[in-house]
């Protein structure tokens, strides 16, 4: 792990919040996110060497000239997912007495302006203990993808205006999600059993659970869900993934009506992917998915089609 310098140690007494950002097979230079990172911290005066950054690659990607400019640094070429990189940074805030964790991805375009932004919002809400965490408007080609408010079987974009801090149910994706550090070590740390997906479904869900709230930042950052286009982007190994995650988070978070209602969507969602996107591969998966669930549901708990 890379040291703090004694020259940047009154940096890390003043930043209240450790970003991590997770790599995989992307350079740390070519990663939009930390290219962004740097330009918004600059323009924040503060230091961007304070980032932590796990490598799930299997051949590094940081060079050792690059490692000495971070905080921390970690290669893990078994691609162990994104909540054990984030438990090991949540140790690292712990161990500095950084109070929030800011989750980055490896391709999300920070505005220059994110990190001031967000060192303002921390101040207004660092002693309002019912927030928990702080999120931007999250965009993909131009349409709105996060945060999202969660009704009943589906997710629905945020009224208008927007409050500051929602007095209802949100979801929001990972990448630029700002969430306090007792709050994750109270829950024993981030759920390994959602690898790579859902993670973030299922962290605002406890949020949600135990009463807590959801404040905006007041930034806006675009990032590339490649999720969101299945036609080009999802192949099958990747999407029985997704689905695995996802039908995981139904079951042991849901009320036993959405559990019901959701295969239901499933059928559904089968006859667009086989119909609309023309993907029988990827339809036929999500039917696998529905036979599980009815006829063998107590797989799901245990890693689904994993």
């Amino acid at each position: 792990m890379s040291q703090v310098s004694q020259n940047n140690s009154h940096a890390v007494s003043r930043q209240t919040f450790l970003p991590i950002m997770v790599l995989y097979n992307c350079a740390l230079e070519t990663s939009d996110t930390y290219r962004t990172f740097i330009a918004s911290a600059h323009n924040a005066t503060l230091d961007p060497a304070l980032i932590a950054v796990y490598d799930n690659s299997p051949s590094r990607q940081v060079s050792l000239a690059e490692e000495a400019h971070l905080l921390a640094y970690k290669h893990d070429p078994h691609n162990s997912g994104i909540a054990v990189a984030y438990n090991w940074a949540l140790d690292i805030a712990k161990s500095y007495g950084f109070q929030w964790l800011l989750l980055l991805d490896q391709d999300t375009r920070l505005p220059v302006t994110f990190l001031a932004f967000l060192s303002d919002a921390v101040k207004i809400y660092n002693t309002n203990k019912s927030v928990e965490s702080i999120v931007p408007i999250v965009t993909d080609g131009g349409v709105a993808i996060s945060p999202k408010r969660v009704l009943f079987g589906r997710l629905a974009p945020l009224p208008e205006p927007a409050p500051q801090v929602a007095d209802y149910e949100v979801t929001a994706i990972n990448s630029g999600t700002l969430v306090r550090v007792p709050f994750v070590a109270l829950l024993g740390g981030f759920n390994p059993a959602y690898r790579l997906d859902c993670l973030d479904h299922w962290l605002f869900r406890q949020l949600y659970a135990q009463g807590k709230r959801v404040a905006l930042s007041g930034s806006v950052i675009e990032h590339d869900l490649s999720v969101s286009d299945y036609r080009n982007k999802v192949s099958g190994m990747r999407y029985r993934s997704i689905l695995s995650a996802e039908a995981l988070f139904v079951r042991t978070e849901k009320p036993f009506i959405e559990r019901k209602l959701y295969v239901i969507r499933l059928a559904v969602r089968a006859v667009k992917q086989l119909v609309v996107y023309r993907r029988p591969e990827i339809a036929k998966i999500t039917g696998l998915m529905i036979y599980l669930i009815i006829t063998q549901p107590s797989r799901i708990q245990k890693g689904g089609m994993k």
